[in-house]
């Protein structure tokens, strides 16, 4: 997808400037040549059939942090391995352990923190709110719920300060699109300290809200901890998620955004593909096309 050509509106979408945030601004940081890590989303069809081989294979393309799930995707999966036998095979494969992600439907969170302390975890991500996931309408919910859950998010951020890690939130589209006036996410970046909060930042859902991915980078500055890299391709599929490819393979011009991430953060960037036909070449194409950036 180098060299493509772009609509104005798009390519001024993308490189931002125009956008108005309501969050904290944030220093540029030196540019750097950025380590890249792999969401278990990607592959996961093929961790369910061999974890260890699937791990060694993205070892192989160069990856060099892994992230998964601590809980199954599958509730009581008896094939699911452990989190500290994923870690295992992680480090076995030559990796390590990257972001580990939080049960979305809440659950005994201080067994989680705890498993994540004792793999050697230092950031654990939410992947939504489960507020967000309650309504037949994913995404659907009202400002009510939002504010009465603002403060549960900033007590699970105490939790996890006191467990010796970081909480970052994940955002989707849903959480960039105003609700009774205000963006949640902005609220739960103006509400919650930052010691308690931290953000993954998936660039290609706030291109899908109409948000300039590094105007939200620069917003959220230090507090980003974690990047999600994957593209958008409204042709894909029925379902929003179906639109979710590789980078480079989609709308967004991966070519012109990946020189500027490094001027905006210093969070890892990790590929997630969220429903692949195939996750191996999904995450061994955006390898190539992003190590060519």
């Amino acid at each position: 997808m180098t060299g493509k050509a772009y609509p104005l509106e798009r390519r001024a979408l993308l490189l931002g400037g125009g956008a108005s945030l309501m969050l904290a601004g944030y220093a540029q940081a030196k540019p750097r040549t950025p380590m890249l890590g792999l969401a278990d989303t990607t592959v996961r069809k093929e961790l369910t059939r061999d974890y260890a081989g699937t791990l060694r294979a993205v070892a192989a393309m160069g990856y060099g942090l892994f992230g998964f799930r601590l809980a199954s995707y599958v509730a009581n999966d008896p094939s699911e391995p452990t989190p500290q036998d994923k870690a295992q095979m992680v480090r076995d494969a030559g990796m390590a352990v990257g972001v580990v992600r939080l049960g979305v439907r809440g659950g005994d969170y201080d067994r989680q923190f705890d498993q994540a302390a004792a793999i050697g975890a230092r950031i654990v991500a939410l992947t939504t709110a489960p507020i967000f996931i309650a309504s037949r309408t994913l995404g659907q919910t009202t400002r009510a719920a939002l504010d009465t859950y603002i403060p549960q998010l900033a007590a699970l951020g105490e939790k996890a300060k006191a467990a010796g890690l970081t909480l970052a939130y994940h955002n989707h589209w849903y959480d960039l699109l105003p609700l009774d006036g205000d963006r949640p996410l902005d609220l739960m970046a103006s509400r919650i300290a930052p010691d308690l909060l931290s953000f993954e930042v998936d660039l290609a859902w706030a291109w899908y809200a109409g948000v300039a991915p590094l105007d939200l980078l620069k917003a959220l500055g230090p507090r980003v901890v974690s990047i999600h890299l994957k593209d958008i391709d409204r042709t894909r599929g029925t379902a929003i998620t179906d639109h979710a490819v590789a980078p480079g393979r989609g709308e967004m011009d991966y070519a012109a955004l990946m020189p500027r991430i490094g001027q905006r953060t210093r969070a890892t960037g990790y590929v997630e593909v969220d429903n692949p036909e195939d996750g191996l070449a999904a995450a061994r194409g955006a390898m190539a096309y992003l190590r060519g950036q």
